[in-house]
């Protein structure tokens, strides 16, 4: 592969998803490779594997959480895509390793930001998570918990016996003081 090229895997059985995410991602200094299913994938990942993979979350005899236990442990980033994501999924799909989740139908400009984040944080040295979640309050801690372990905010206010809006205002503290963007970061950070 040519210097500053990067490879970009595209794994979905959806053949117009599959083409579509290509012809987003399809630009000068990218090669692309599509595979129509997980087991295709996880073959070219043993020869060579990709900078970045997006990768469908469900598909026929392999879904995307099949291969990423495949994997692990993973050692490129992969961004799921899924039409059927829930939260629940999402963090299991973070646990195994995936960078991101991206929701179907998505922006070009959503996959432009999550490949480049996802490029970018694994060129930056990662933080000590332990000093990181150590400036969190008590109740800011019962929330991360419990995002990490896949709650929504409704259900973490159930748990907690506050206010889904309480719930809000926490979580966002909690992002803001562990530099995060979103419950897959969160996650992340606190599998560390």
């Amino acid at each position: 592969m040519p210097a500053g090229e990067i490879s970009i895997a595209i794994t979905d059985d959806d053949d117009a998803v599959r083409e579509g995410l290509a012809a987003v991602l399809d630009g000068p200094g990218r090669r692309l490779t599509l595979h129509a299913h997980g087991l295709s994938f996880i073959e070219q990942v043993g020869d060579a594997p990709p900078d970045i993979a997006f990768l469908d979350l469900k598909m026929p005899q392999l879904s995307g959480l099949d291969v990423l236990r495949r994997l692990t442990p993973v050692s490129f980033p992969v961004i799921m895509i899924s039409a059927h994501g829930d939260i629940a999924t999402a963090v299991e799909a973070i646990r195994l390793g995936a960078h991101d989740f991206v929701e179907k139908p998505f922006k070009p400009a959503s996959i432009e930001a999550a490949m480049a984040h996802a490029l970018d944080a694994g060129r930056q040295p990662s933080g000590d998570a332990d000093a990181l979640l150590s400036g969190l309050t008590d109740r800011e801690r019962d929330i991360a918990d419990a995002l990490n372990r896949g709650l929504t905010n409704k259900e973490v206010a159930r748990e907690l016996d506050i206010s889904p809006r309480t719930v809000e205002i926490h979580r966002a503290r909690v992002f803001a003081k562990l530099s995060v963007r979103n419950v897959a970061e969160l996650v992340r950070l606190m599998s560390r």
